[in-house]
């Protein structure tokens, strides 16, 4: 059954009951009560009447009490009544010895009258007489006939208003509940649209304010988990990608040290066997020792990477010419400028940076520039000054990269599926971002128009 149905049957029983309660008390106990309220009216004037002190005028308390008064005499253990009115065996039920031992007898008498049944008292009075007070109860029955009647229609009209009102507040009082219950459900569904909206200030809207902070407070909670659900999604790609990346970045070292230690082998063993005449011994010692260069770049950047991914790294920051340490960088590639339309500054620039390491920076983005822009390309270093810092920017004629690669590029270990992933290592670019990391510097790649800009930002000296 309904929380509604139960509500609604609870007040109308409740409702029914009383009314069947006040209908038993009307129906077997009114008429009692009549009787029993009689008897104490005819007591209370019996005092009144026995009271000497008390002035009796017998019309007047015959007409405030609606009784008869009649004061009878003994004779002869019968008695003698000034009236035409003569209760026969009156003599044979006892009742005047015991109103002549001083008791008060109530008897309920049907005589031959218009009025039929009296409830009449019998009272000692003085001087060898009784007091007989009589007070017709022949209308009790009537009244309380047309009282049942009446109270009957009471309660009719009150089990149909209480149908009613038992119909409207079991709605009334549900209503809340059920739309607590649809929020719940909704909760229960992942859905925190629904809200609990009424003013009530009673446990009912108490309990819809807490389900709407728990609601709240689940749905940010479940906010953060998908958040941090994706962000762990992210993370074990990144970390899968990573692993990808070590492993490609192994069988590249493998074959990057493979060839100068096959080559070192192959020439260092022609010089000791002496197989080689003296024009060659000079070429086979230039071959070792060029090999021997390429395998020690390779360690070095091996052992700088890891430096930078333990933390170990340690920067001694200082006052850097920024601009001596880009014309250095750039004459380096002074037989590459004709193929290419180059522009640098030619100005002294005071920067705050550790010189070793930024100057790593900027030959690593010089030499990606070099390398990875056709001829007739324009490769350019820039240095823009903005709010006390230096933005350095390397922008080299570029159309095989994406918005894609810029994303990944500076991933350990990272080189692209094009022509570009045929030299080098993948360290270059993730040995800058670990670089300028650690000088707390912002950085970054974009793309315009055909063109790459590689740019960091370095404190200005002061």
């Amino acid at each position: 059954m309904r929380i509604r149905s139960k509500i609604f049957f609870l007040i109308f029983s409740v409702v029914l009951f009383i009314m069947m309660g006040f209908y038993v008390i009307t129906e077997f106990y009114l008429e009692k009560f009549y009787i029993d309220s009689k008897k104490e009216n005819l007591k209370s004037v019996a005092q009144i009447i026995s009271n000497p002190e008390h002035p009796l005028d017998f019309e007047q308390l015959e007409r405030e009490n609606n009784v008869t008064i009649y004061i009878r005499q003994f004779s002869n253990d019968l008695f003698v009544s000034s009236e035409d009115f003569y209760i026969e065996g009156l003599e044979n039920k006892g009742i005047l010895q015991d109103i002549r031992d001083g008791k008060q007898v109530f008897q309920k008498i049907k005589i031959e009258d218009p009025l039929g049944e009296f409830m009449i008292l019998f009272t000692p009075y003085q001087h060898n007489r009784f007091v007989e007070i009589r007070t017709p109860i022949s209308s009790i029955e009537e009244s309380v006939h047309v009282a049942n009647r009446y109270y009957m229609r009471i309660i009719v009209y009150a089990l149909a208003f209480g149908l009613i009102m038992a119909f409207i507040f079991s709605k009334k009082i549900t209503q809340p509940i059920l739309h607590l219950k649809e929020i719940t459900k909704g909760i229960s569904n992942l859905n925190f649209s629904l809200k609990f909206s009424s003013e009530r200030k009673d446990e009912i809207g108490e309990l819809g304010n807490s389900i709407n902070r728990m609601g709240d407070i689940l749905h940010e909670t479940i906010e953060d988990l998908n958040i941090a659900n994706l962000e762990l999604k992210k993370d074990i790609e990144k970390e899968k990608k990573l692993e990808s990346l070590r492993k490609e970045f192994v069988a590249s070292v493998s074959h990057e040290l493979k060839t100068p230690i096959a080559l070192i082998q192959g020439y260092a063993q022609g010089l000791m066997e002496g197989i080689a005449t003296d024009e060659d011994r000079n070429f086979y010692c230039e071959v070792i020792v060029d090999e021997s260069r390429k395998m020690d770049e390779l360690v070095k950047e091996l052992l700088l990477i890891s430096q930078i991914e333990a933390g170990y790294l340690e920067l001694d920051i200082e006052k850097i010419n920024l601009g001596k340490m880009i014309r250095q960088i750039m004459d380096k590639y002074y037989m590459e400028f004709e193929k290419y339309v180059i522009s640098y500054p030619e100005d002294d620039i005071w920067a705050l940076g550790d010189w070793k390491y930024i100057k790593r920076v900027l030959e690593n983005l010089v030499s990606n520039a070099f390398k990875y822009t056709p001829e007739k390309g324009k490769i350019k270093v820039d240095v823009d000054e903005d709010r006390g810092k230096y933005r350095v920017k390397v922008i080299n004629t570029c159309s095989d990269l994406t918005e894609e690669d810029l994303k990944e590029i500076w991933a350990p270990f990272y080189r692209g599926d094009k022509s570009r992933s045929s030299e080098g290592t993948g360290l270059g670019l993730a040995i800058v971002k670990g670089v300028l990391e650690k000088h707390k510097s912002s950085y970054g790649a974009e793309l315009e128009d055909e063109k790459v800009v590689f740019w960091f930002d370095l404190d200005k000296a002061t």
